[in-house]
């Protein structure tokens, strides 16, 4: 199969900005900024309005009630204080003492009143009823209390209550049922919208597989309609493609079989013909070399065939190339390396390898063979201490049939689709070949394949 490689994006880098990179995340973020604008919101109405509100009539009452004490308590006189204090605490539910002959100031320090959490609505609410020098403690004891000192003329009135007669006991309450439901909401959105993305991952990792020549089947159509439209549309894509190879795997056998019939016979009459005869020598010379490229020609064209993809221990390949190079007198160096083993189609791997090493061993005089392992890829490394090939020309060392010395005999040079049929060989792996400077002088023929 012949997959182009996917072009490296040019120009700037991508803006690394705050917006998540990944669709779960932008999706996530938009379901949990309306929230969260929405919860600030309301509570800020909350706090602003409904509980200034709450509180400034809560204050009134108890501001009112302890004002109308104070009066009264100036207005009677000191023996019938005792059953005004008595009756008031049996209405208004107030814990009520009176202390004569008291300053306020003192009377505070001794308390250790602290007014600094004393919110200012409710202070202004007991300057206009009150008024009268007073204290306020919202931090009295442990038992939820709030206490107030009032100075009269005869002393000071001391009011103890119960803290929601103050200020409203809901707030906690509202906090809670306010981030409990946005939890819940938040885990509601987590669960679909997982079940969203999941398959546009599922058509990803498909799209990827298929690319790296890894067949995993038609998609599954799952998720909403436009992820289905977009599975039924890669399951299509798909079809057509493998029915491309196919019918150009059967037509090339054909081809195949009807090229090498008549070849076939005019070696046979050429062998019966008498080699002393003029013209027959090279007659034969071109019928091989027709041979030849019609060998090649279907090698490139053909590319992987039907081969099934299995793991391969390419470092194992890699020393079947190097001891295969030496039988024919090269001298190759292999650099020792980890097991290796990716799905790749053997036979083509095996062929797109011999292809770079036999160019190496045919322009130099030393080989070495390299595997080097990265996060994403793997890549093997063949240098040569050769000529090279100049870094303008190293793009058309791809192109099919082109020897870039057309001085060179093909009896020595080739016919010029070993770096092509190589090439095709790597894309169809999801891959790539580059070309550089080998450390040994010479060129660098890098394979890189997705691991």
């Amino acid at each position: 199969m012949v997959v182009t490689a996917a072009p490296r994006p040019a120009g700037r880098p991508p803006a690394r900005g705050v917006m998540p990179r990944s669709l779960f995340g932008r999706s996530l973020l938009i379901v949990l900024l309306p929230l969260i604008i929405l919860q600030l919101v309301v509570a800020y109405v909350f706090y602003a309005r409904h509980w200034d509100t709450v509180t400034r009539w809560l204050a009134l009452g108890l501001a009112g009630e302890t004002a109308l004490i104070a009066d009264l308590i100036e207005q009677t006189p000191p023996p019938e204080r005792a059953a005004l204090l008595e009756l008031a605490r049996k209405r208004t539910g107030l814990a009520l003492s009176f202390q004569p002959d008291t300053d306020l100031v003192e009377a505070a320090t001794l308390a250790g009143i602290d007014e600094r959490d004393v919110p200012a609505t409710i202070r202004e609410v007991f300057n206009e009823k009150v008024k009268r020098p007073f204290r306020l403690d919202l931090r009295i004891g442990q038992d939820d209390r709030v206490a107030v000192w009032v100075a009269t003329d005869g002393g000071i009135l001391r009011v103890l209550g119960e803290r929601k007669r103050l200020t409203s006991t809901t707030t906690t309450l509202f906090m809670l049922w306010m981030v409990g439901v946005s939890l819940v909401l938040v885990v509601i959105a987590i669960y679909f919208l997982s079940r969203q993305v999941r398959p546009i991952r599922r058509l990803a990792e498909a799209a990827d597989s298929f690319g790296k020549g890894r067949d995993i089947g038609d998609f599954r159509l799952e998720g909403a309609t436009e992820i289905r439209r977009a599975g039924h549309a890669f399951n299509l894509m798909r079809q057509r493609i493998l029915r491309f190879m196919h019918q150009r795997t059967d037509m090339l056998a054909a081809v195949s079989h009807d090229l090498r019939t008549p070849l076939t016979r005019m070696k046979l009459e050429l062998a019966m013909m008498p080699r002393h005869q003029p013209g027959v020598a090279d007659l034969m010379s071109d019928v091989e070399e027709m041979q030849r490229l019609i060998d090649a020609y279907l090698s490139f064209a053909r590319g992987e065939g039907r081969e099934v993809p299995e793991l391969v221990d390419l470092q194992a390949v890699l020393a079947e190339m190097a001891e295969r190079a030496r039988r024919a007198g090269a001298f190759v160096e292999l650099q020792p390396g980890p097991e290796t083993r990716l799905p790749l189609r053997p036979v083509a791997i095996r062929s797109c390898l011999a292809n770079l090493v036999d160019n190496a061993v045919r322009h130099g005089q030393r080989v070495g063979l390299s595997l080097q392992l990265g996060v994403h890829y793997v890549t093997v490394h063949v240098d040569d201490d050769g000529p090279g090939i100049p870094a303008e020309q190293r793009d058309q060392a791809f192109q099919p049939f082109n020897r870039l010395d057309p001085s060179r005999r093909r009896a020595t040079g080739g016919v010029g689709l070993g770096l092509t049929i190589a090439r095709d060989v790597a894309l169809a792996h999801g891959g790539d070949i580059e070309m550089d400077n080998s450390p040994l002088g010479g060129l660098r023929v890098s394979l890189r394949l997705p691991r």
